[in-house]
């Protein structure tokens, strides 16, 4: 079986949040089952060409993307990779191999993927057209013939739309089938009428079961009418985004494609997230001796500088500043929690309102606040390690990664009943769950936490039940396996 996963991002080559390392975990556990033959498409962004270009083969091959009544031109960088004995990634720039990046300059190489903190990218839609047409060109050059072309959120979500229409005639993919993945539907790709004409679908496409969406162009909604199955990233989210409180919109168009939709939990890599041989964090430990798991915490409170005992609670929020991680009600309920002898750290970044906000409590509360603005790989996993708690108070969450990679590292997550966090974490056993969505409930959470956290033996029960569970990609792979030999059947 020979399959395409095509992304926006996947790491270690680009990565804005959960989509990056999915994808790139998913690729990489492919390639270590061996059990089919996989490929990975790409932007080459400027962060790829920076951190890969000399170790990637240029294929000397140019393409033609129609765009509109124009043609831009693109090229095509490879690079083999394969898995060592210690599962970490290894790539062969002497190979032209499974991994393809698209090169076009005037797109890619830009300082952020999407956008700045002031907005996306007033072309965004021309950016990946050409994309998702630029991987349909590269097969019919170099006679790519896949089984499945498996496309992740809304950048790649025309590519299912192309082959039931344009790109239907021809022997490259008569047998081709599609996979449409949402990881978060609050993004769906929907830009002015007008872009429609740069897409090369007729007018005809323009309506209310295709690409029409309250006047404009919705990307997603074309790609979840055209893909042969659909998935999100946890069984509780591919429910919720059947209703009208979590479907975007988009509800109606899930319900009737609801015999196609599946939700399949989200992993993580345990080569990367493994305490007991973290390269970044103090100390390391394992289940049998996450006691020395203090030693973490003893480290972060040097290094960021809190007034917190080694006995007082410490919890911190880590991921992305903006509505849907439910900010504005965890900075609400910080300061009663600090009275109650809490101890916070932020690390993130997001919308400029509310970084700002999320500042102004380092300033109100020296001492007790720690904020980080930006994205630092070291300091998140001495956070992870250090943290006697994660708090994620999110509006809504198709899988979250922090809540699972929190309980392999004995820390314990307090989360909102929604998506994959209730799919994942057990209250009173592995973490705590709410409902409402108030800074009263994350209050009331973060007090029940606080008062296992004074009985050692509740909380080292806790701690062991969370380390214990298992959130590896194993089950994820099979369940993708199944659906992959399901859905060549159609």
């Amino acid at each position: 079986m020979k399959v395409a996963l095509v992304s926006a991002e996947a790491v270690p080559f680009s990565k804005t949040g959960g989509l990056g390392d999915v994808v790139g975990a998913l690729f990489k556990e492919f390639i270590k089952k061996g059990s089919i033959d996989i490929t990975l498409f790409l932007p080459f962004f400027r962060i790829t060409k920076n951190n890969f270009y000399d170790k990637v083969a240029d294929s000397g091959l140019v393409y033609g993307v129609p765009l509109g009544t124009s043609k831009k031109f693109g090229g095509i960088r490879s690079i083999r990779a394969s898995i060592d004995r210690d599962d970490n990634l290894i790539l062969n720039p002497d190979k032209f191999g499974n991994i393809f990046f698209i090169e076009h300059n005037d797109f890619f190489d830009r300082e952020e993927l999407y956008g700045t903190n002031f907005g996306e990218y007033l072309d965004n839609a021309e950016r990946f057209i050409f994309f998702s047409r630029a991987v349909l060109e590269i097969c019919k050059a170099l006679d790519l013939n896949f089984d499945i072309i498996h496309c992740h959120d809304w950048h790649t979500a025309l590519i299912p739309l192309y082959l039931k229409s344009i790109y239907r005639e021809g022997k490259c993919f008569e047998k081709t089938r599609t996979i449409l993945t949402i990881h978060n539907l609050g993004y769906q790709g929907v830009f002015p009428k007008e872009k429609l004409n740069i897409t090369g679908f007729g007018w005809e496409m323009f309506h209310i079961d295709c690409l029409e969406f309250y006047g404009m162009v919705n990307f997603l909604k074309g790609g979840l009418f055209g893909a042969d199955y659909i998935t999100t990233v946890s069984p509780k989210y591919a429910k919720e985004i059947q209703t009208p409180d979590f479907g975007f919109g988009l509800d109606g168009v899930l319900k009737k494609r609801s015999d196609k939709l599946i939700g399949i939990l989200n992993g993580i890599d345990y080569e990367i997230w493994d305490p007991s041989k973290d390269k970044f964090i103090a100390c390391n430990y394992d289940i049998n001796s996450f006691w020395l798991k203090i030693k973490n915490k003893e480290d972060l409170i040097d290094i960021t500088k809190l007034d917190c005992a080694i006995n007082q609670p410490l919890f911190a929020f880590i991921g992305r500043m903006v509505q849907q991680k439910g900010i504005e009600i965890l900075v609400k309920s910080i300061p009663t929690l600090i009275d109650k002898g809490a101890r916070f750290i932020f690390i993130g970044t997001g919308e400029h309102y509310y970084e700002n906000i999320v500042k102004d409590l380092e300033k109100n509360y020296p001492g007790k606040v720690f904020i980080h603005i930006g994205f630092d790989e070291k300091l998140a996993h001495k956070i992870y390690a250090g943290v006697d708690g994660i708090i994620m108070p999110s509006k809504y969450e198709p899988c979250g990664l922090s809540q699972l990679i929190a309980m392999r590292y004995g820390t314990i997550p307090i989360v909102r009943k929604v998506g994959g966090l209730e799919d994942t974490v057990e209250d009173g056993i592995t973490g705590f769950l709410f409902e409402e969505f108030t800074p009263e409930a994350v209050e009331c959470a973060v007090e029940r936490f606080i008062d296992v956290y004074y009985n050692k033996n509740k909380l080292n029960t806790m701690i062991f039940s969370a380390m214990s569970r298992d959130f590896s990609w194993s089950k994820a792979l099979k369940d993708y396996m199944k659906l992959y030999r399901e859905v060549i059947q159609i």
